[in-house]
């Protein structure tokens, strides 16, 4: 009878056996359009049986030993890095189309398209220096270009605001996954031990979210021996066990800028960011957006200084009474060279044009004012220069309370100026075009805007000269050293060019990345995702060997039953 009952107990082994090799197989079909879900494979094992008659040991049937997942921690890792390269790429591919856009080259309004018009505003002023219309059309292209010089600044700013606020979303993000990963922990350590598969559910839970944040940022991630995970950003540690650090965002100032950093929440330690979404949107967000905020700035400067020494030696059909300097100084005790102007002004001199208004004709004496900056000596302060010009018969010159030079002429008389190679007229604001120091700030000098007549178009006093217009004219394609020896117009151009060029480098990155995420997702659906043919195949083999078992069980009745009837 022992034997009998072994040949039994073989049976019913393999019946539970392949009964739950089905259900796997079941469960591996039903889960065949779930994304995150790793195929299993049941794992079959013999048991040691008793000994037959003659002395053999076949075995004792059959075992569902454990539940095998196809999943490969190795390309898991890669997949993850490599799907956070790809994010990280097409985050600042994505905002580097976005500055293309607000660049809008290529159409009537660009930027290129309104400084080549401001600058053909003086030459047309240049060949009619007298006509008010014309005077007017020269303030009016520069009205365009500063509109869209600002407009480009605001809608890159609003971009700058936009990333961070996404920065601190995605950080929050992380803090979720990090916390369900910790929690995840827990509850498979406490359900299987090592290779039971009792929680595979789970662990397929936590890998789509190590995937999900690794697409955030770039993590490693190591198995304990307990089965949980610890996960690491760089060398810090993020969750161990069932324990997360979790992460914070703070909005901090840097150079003046507002910018999201991503730390530690525990201690407020900043987050290494190597790779991930995260990464690539400060990345693009301190390299192109704020880039280009600083190449705004440098163009602006530029057009402000250039155009601004070229009509500050100039004339326009009336002079001042009166002339207040756009431009401050830190200290009007501090040498010119070191006192904080946008345009640093150098060693040379200008000319004063005083004008008796009253005579008939009326008469005009010029006075050199000399500005020492040789660096011998004593060189010259704002306090000094103004008591240079104050010396000048029948002007007043004087630094205000917000440290700006001022100068008067007397009553009956009026002032002009000429022949600067100091630029410190330029460089104090004193008969500019523009006023400003950025593409924030800058703006077209008030005298201007209230008298046209003090457009210097001239360089000679006379009506019908417009030599300093023709000399602004020609800064739209003279080069300058200020630019690295580019004129103003191939200045701009490069920074289009250089949007262009490193948007191409995006697009090529975010290319070539997502070719190796396909390539590395097709690798692991191949090893992790469900076939439904090879799901068909095994459900045939283990259908087939359950109906041998139940067969197989039914004959071991069947000689029971004869075995019990020959028993008197």
């Amino acid at each position: 009878m022992g034997l009998i009952n072994g040949a039994l107990q073989i049976g019913r082994s393999a019946i539970l056996a392949y009964q739950s090799a089905l259900q796997v197989v079941g469960n591996n079909v039903s889960n065949a359009g779930v994304a995150s879900y790793v195929r299993q494979s049941p794992v079959l094992s013999p048991y040691v049986g008793v000994p037959l008659p003659e002395g053999f040991m076949p075995g004792g049937g059959v075992t569902l030993s454990a539940l095998q997942r196809a999943v490969n921690e190795s390309l898991e890792d890669r997949l993850r890095v490599s799907t956070g390269d790809y994010s990280s790429a097409l985050s600042q591919q994505e905002t580097i189309n976005r500055i293309e856009a607000v660049l809008n080259e290529l159409s009537d309004t660009d930027l290129s398209s309104l400084l080549q018009e401001f600058f053909n505003s003086f030459g047309s002023l240049q060949n009619t220096p007298h006509d008010e219309g014309v005077r007017g059309m020269v303030l009016a292209s520069a009205e365009s270009l500063i509109g869209e010089i600002k407009r480009q600044r605001e809608d890159v700013l609003s971009m700058r605001d936009e990333l961070n606020k996404e920065i601190e979303t995605l950080a929050g993000r992380v803090n979720d996954l990090a916390r369900q990963i910790a929690d995840l922990n827990i509850q498979i350590t406490a359900m299987e031990s090592p290779a039971s598969g009792g929680a595979n559910a789970l662990r397929d839970q936590r890998d789509s979210l190590l995937r999900e944040l690794g697409e955030l940022i770039q993590i490693e991630v190591r198995q304990q021996n307990d089965n949980s995970v610890n996960v690491y950003i760089g060398n810090d540690l993020l969750v161990s066990a069932g324990i997360s650090r979790g992460v914070t965002s703070t909005l901090e100032t840097t150079d003046n800028e507002p910018r999201a950093v991503v730390k530690f929440a525990d201690n407020l330690q900043a987050v290494t960011l190597r790779g991930g979404r995260i990464a690539g949107l400060a990345t693009t967000r301190d390299t192109d957006v704020m880039g280009h905020i600083d190449s705004l700035n440098g163009l602006t400067a530029a057009i402000i200084n250039e155009v601004n020494k070229v009509h500050s030696g100039g004339q326009g059909l009336s002079g001042y009474s009166t002339v207040t300097g756009a431009f401050d100084v830190d200290d009007p005790d501090a040498v010119l060279t070191d006192a904080g102007l946008l345009l640093t002004p150098r060693n040379g001199s200008f000319l004063v044009y005083v004008t008796n208004t009253g005579s008939n004709p009326a008469t005009r004496t010029p006075t050199t004012i000399a500005v020492d900056l040789d660096g011998i000596g004593a060189d010259d302060t704002l306090a000094t220069l103004a008591a240079k010009i104050g010396a000048v018969a029948n002007l007043s010159a004087e630094v205000t309370s917000d440290n700006r030079l001022k100068i008067t002429a007397d009553e009956g008389f009026e002032l002009t100026f000429g022949d600067d190679t100091s630029h410190a007229l330029a460089a104090l604001g004193i008969n500019v075009f523009f006023t400003g120091s950025n593409s924030e700030s800058m703006s077209i000098n008030t005298d201007l805007v209230n008298n046209l007549d003090l457009l210097a178009a001239s360089r000679t006093h006379e009506a019908g000269d417009g030599s300093n217009a023709g000399a602004i004219a020609s800064l739209a394609d003279t080069s300058l050293s200020g630019l690295g020896n580019q004129s103003i117009l191939a200045y701009y151009n490069a920074i289009a060019s250089g949007v262009a060029v490193r948007g191409a480098a995006a697009t090529a990155e975010a290319d070539s990345t997502n070719a190796i995420v396909q390539a590395l997702t097709a690798q692991r659906e191949s090893l992790s995702g469900v076939s439904l043919d090879e799901e068909a195949i095994s459900l045939m083999r283990f259908e087939r060997a359950f109906q041998a078992a139940a067969r197989y069980t039914t004959v071991v009745n069947q000689m029971m039953d004869e075995v019990l009837s020959i028993i008197p």
